[in-house]
């Protein structure tokens, strides 16, 4: 059995959409010669006559009219196929970043358009995570982790400091001028780091210090939310407020910072190294940590 080729099935569809040899040869652009010859490899290949060839008209037969159906389905596929791969071409490169919820919402996506300003033509996933099991999966071609940098390949992206914050509206209605001021407020607790407001009142010698009521919220973006709704004190991360603070929706309730031992980490496993997209990417997140920091550009 000869080999059927694109050509063939090509000739074929012109032939019963055009009639006859002469005008699916001018349709293709070939010569009437090379018409007939495609029908006669295809009727050898099937083993059937699929033409009845007259003067001025030619018609299928009834194995020509079945065929034909799976020629048109054949080709159309054929031909969906090519476009989605030329589509596929012509889209940027996408990169998977997964963060922490709470960065992602309040540091990293406020700045996602400076991308196409730096030229990176890339197409961004953003994934969060708040479980280190995810983040030693390695299912992401850049990473941005909360911790002490031990996972492997961590680069240390940005510092961290405890910082409480408050909406203006609050603030400006029972100013802060004392310390002790602040227990007049509700305080707004993460519930997945449950230690930062201990911490930070000892390091401000006020470890019996408390609010008149507490509201415990499952994360660090449901409580800095919360903050902004006006529902009291939250106690932010530096860099994850910075930019609330900047846009006038969070104002800092008491002006002492704690630094924290624990910082945001950028990831690169095996999957990104070589990818130049991935790469890109990593140098602006870390140049964007720099100029958020107060830090020249490398």
């Amino acid at each position: 059995m000869s080999d059927i080729t694109i050509a063939a099935l090509h000739a074929f569809r012109a032939v019963a959409q055009c009639g006859s040899f002469t005008a699916a040869a001018d349709d293709l652009g070939c010569s009437q010669s090379a018409i007939s010859r495609h029908i006669a490899l295809l009727e050898e290949s099937t083993r059937q006559t699929l033409v009845l060839r007259g003067h001025r008209r030619i018609q299928l037969t009834p194995a020509g009219t079945l065929y034909l159906e799976t020629v048109q389905r054949a080709l159309q596929e054929l031909e969906r196929g090519t476009a989605r791969l030329a589509s596929h071409a012509q889209r940027p490169h996408s990169v998977k970043i997964l963060a922490m919820p709470s960065f992602a919402a309040r540091w990293l996506v406020p700045r996602l358009a400076h991308l196409r300003l730096a030229g990176i033509d890339a197409e961004i996933e953003l994934a969060t995570s708040i479980w280190d099991a995810d983040y030693r999966k390695e299912r992401f071609d850049i990473g941005i982790h909360y911790g002490d940098g031990s996972l492997p390949g961590a680069q240390l992206l940005m510092h961290d400091s405890l910082v409480p914050v408050i909406a203006p509206r609050l603030a400006h209605e029972r100013p802060v001028r004392t310390l002790e001021d602040l227990g007049r407020f509700p305080w707004l607790h993460d519930a997945l780091r449950s230690s930062k407001w201990p911490q930070w009142l000892a390091a401000c010698n006020a470890p019996q210090l408390t609010g008149i009521r507490h509201l415990k919220l499952q994360d660090a973006e449901l409580t800095l939310s919360a903050a902004v709704a006006g529902l009291g004190i939250a106690m932010g991360h530096e860099v994850l407020v910075a930019h609330d603070i900047a846009e006038g929706r969070l104002v800092k309730a008491w002006p002492q910072h704690l630094p924290m031992a624990a910082g945001y980490h950028l990831l690169l496993p095996a999957r990104g190294k070589d990818n130049p997209h991935t790469q890109a990417i990593a140098h602006w997140l870390l140049r964007e940590a720099r100029v958020a920091q107060g830090t020249p550009p490398a």
